[in-house]
């Protein structure tokens, strides 16, 4: 609710709690929690203006989950904000390679 009334900067404090406890969960499949709370915050930086701190974010994930098609997607976005056009093709052509036959475009990495 934060980041949608443009208070980014409480919304990405929070995302990081959350991210900090989530951390803290122990593994088990199917995981507690379906929807990472990394790439919601990775999304948020992105809206915010800080795609650095977003790719920082990314990166993070797919060193947890390698591969991951939400964070290719998201890291490709934040190296396109910042201009590191070739690094983003590749990393774009990895999420092509994890994201085949899915049924949904992607457009960010939170709904």
């Amino acid at each position: 609710m934060a980041s949608r009334k443009g208070e980014y900067d409480h919304a990405i404090g929070l995302l990081d709690k959350a991210v900090r406890l989530e951390d803290g969960l122990n593994y088990i499949e199917p995981p507690d929690w379906g929807l990472p709370v990394r790439h919601l915050l990775g999304a948020v930086l992105l809206e915010a203006g800080r795609p650095r701190e977003a790719e920082t974010v990314y990166w993070e994930d797919l060193r947890r989950n390698p591969e991951n098609g939400w964070a290719l997607f998201g890291l490709s976005q934040a190296l396109l904000r910042q201009n590191k056009n070739e690094q983003a093709k590749v990393i774009d052509k990895r999420f092509r390679r994890a994201w085949p036959e899915a049924d949904v475009q992607l457009v960010a990495t939170r709904f």
